[in-house]
């Protein structure tokens, strides 16, 4: 899943939560943002420098059991109030459906070796050629994708942040105005 859905889906989620179970009403949705891709901040750049070239993998430490269990539990002893980032960053994992890389999953309790990409294309062409071919083959990346849009489209609706004062205080504050 690209970044902008998981920020999407995890900005409807705290949307709902903050309307329905009037729970987390000040919350950063900038910061939350960064809680719902930090997994892949984590692993991205790593991947670049060095794992996607030796090893043919992208999805390595911010994807493991032992980074969502690490920061649930140090978000809970540390920041009670930080529940809201440590749900977003597990979100990311259910976007992810991590559960079907389990090698990345379950590290290194499986192994050293994280969840190998197919070849897809040249050394050269690296990871950004692998995301095309399986954005190209897998038909049903498409629809998580537009759903990430309908459901950022949702989150503008609903705050009006389709006005510029409104968005500008979004922008500023993290949060919507009320």
């Amino acid at each position: 899943m690209l970044p902008q859905s998981h920020v999407a889906y995890t900005w409807l989620a705290l949307t709902l939560v903050q309307d329905r179970l009037r729970l987390a009403r000040d919350a950063d949705y900038r910061t939350v943002a960064l809680a719902a891709m930090a997994s892949d901040l984590v692993d991205k750049p790593l991947a670049a420098a060095y794992f996607y070239r030796k090893q043919r993998a992208a999805v390595l430490f911010g994807h493991t059991l032992l980074a969502y269990v690490g920061v649930l539990y140090w978000m809970w002893r540390r920041f009670p109030r930080g529940w809201v980032h440590a749900a977003a960053m597990v979100g990311h994992a259910l976007l992810d459906r991590i559960w079907f890389f389990p090698d990345t999953l379950y590290w290194p309790l499986r192994g050293w070796a994280f969840h190998r990409w197919r070849k897809q294309g040249s050394e050269q062409e690296g990871m950004g050629n692998a995301y095309w071919i399986a954005f190209t083959r897998r038909r049903e990346l498409w629809t998580w994708e537009l759903g990430g849009l309908l459901a950022l489209a949702y989150v503008v609706w609903r705050h009006r942040l389709y006005r510029p004062r409104r968005l500008l205080t979004f922008l500023l504050t993290g949060r919507p105005p009320q």
